[in-house]
């Protein structure tokens, strides 16, 4: 699958311990089709780390654009959860959202795991392309692209439930996709040292591809769409 869109939205969380499965159960098979049924979502991906101390959850959505964070549809799902999205947001901790607006690419398709980093800032043009262009030359990277964090309002269900730094912490998202999680540490520990030179704390990590929705077309996010939302053209 190859990234499409001019934007994605980044998701980080943790959730209450002892609930793991039923969390996996309800973002896999609910959660993430309704989100991705919404027009301007193209498909979400889930990943997952168990051990990474604040953040063992991310979840990525490609968007046509950041419009798609703005339709009467979108905003029907945050204010009127299902029953069972009503009972897991309780359990969520540390939760973190970035929209961002896709500022370079190099590479292309999908990999196996995903090194995920928030930079304090935003990069100039010349040295993102630079980096973005060295490091997808690195062994076992797919592809890359830097996205420019464009801060927003909290959503509603969420407003309370921010991760300790905060989303106004950071500037930039770099996604790095990479064949497995090897490649995916040393391409996150030389983007560390090309983007915070000065031994910055790491801010992120690397995450295993868990699972992709949807898996086989247009049917499938048709399927998930809520009563009474008129998408004809959205298919």
């Amino acid at each position: 699958m190859t990234a499409r869109g001019t934007a994605f939205l980044a998701l980080w969380n943790d959730i209450e311990r002892g609930r793991e499965a039923e969390y996996d159960r309800w973002h896999t098979r609910e959660h993430v089709p309704e989100r991705v049924a919404a027009p301007g979502f193209r498909s979400g991906c889930r990943y997952v780390d168990r051990d990474h101390p604040v953040h063992r959850y991310f979840t990525l959505y490609e968007l046509e654009s950041l419009a798609a964070l703005a339709t009467p549809e979108y905003r029907d799902l945050l204010q009127h959860p299902t029953p069972w999205s009503a009972a897991m947001r309780p359990s969520f901790r540390n939760f973190l959202r970035a929209p961002c607006t896709v500022a370079h690419r190099a590479g292309f398709g999908r990999g196996a795991s995903l090194a995920v980093m928030r930079l304090p800032g935003q990069p100039a043009d010349g040295e993102a392309k630079g980096v973005l262009a060295s490091l997808a030359e690195a062994p076992g990277v797919v592809a890359l692209r830097l996205g420019r964090h464009e801060a927003q309002e909290p959503a509603p269900a969420w407003a309370s439930s921010r991760a300790p730094d905060g989303p106004a912490s950071f500037g930039s998202v770099l996604l790095i996709e990479a064949l497995d999680r090897p490649s995916a540490l040393r391409a996150f520990d030389a983007a560390l040292t090309a983007f915070l030179p000065h031994g910055a704390a790491e801010i992120g990590g690397v995450y295993d591809l868990a699972s992709i929705f949807p898996g086989e077309g247009a049917r499938e996010r048709l399927a998930h769409r809520r009563p009474g939302w008129d998408l004809a053209g959205d298919a």
